[in-house]
């Protein structure tokens, strides 16, 4: 007797596009943190946009960011804004975003966000 199973397993496939709620764990008395909400829109098929509010104890973390950056494939991507670098991970079932602030001044923070729509 023989037997024959077949799994099929699909492949995630990160859905990057929606809103996300930032929770306040980034130390913003060392760091640029992303604050309030993210929101993450398609700008092309090869594009998005991220708006984000902004808070922080230095002068130059101003009040919000609108970045365009190329759609990642994969569930991490790294953006460089003003010199500072921001890797964003999103969790494997695209509900929640780890946030890695690495600053120009060499200061690192960590954040996470949750999403809310999309």
């Amino acid at each position: 007797v023989d037997f024959f199973i077949l799994i099929h397993t699909k492949a995630a496939t990160p859905t990057w596009t929606g809103t996300f709620n930032v929770d306040r764990t980034c130390d913003r008395n060392k760091c640029c943190c992303f604050d309030g909400q993210i929101v993450i829109t398609s700008r092309s098929p090869s594009t998005l946009t991220l708006t984000a509010g902004v808070t922080g104890a230095a002068a130059y973390c101003g009040i919000s960011h609108t970045l365009t950056i190329p759609k990642p494939t994969t569930f991490g991507t790294t953006i460089t804004s003003d010199g500072d670098k921001i890797h964003l991970q999103l969790s494997k079932d695209s509900t929640s975003l780890s946030i890695d602030y690495e600053q120009e001044d060499f200061m690192r923070c960590a954040g996470n966000a949750v999403r809310t729509q999309g």
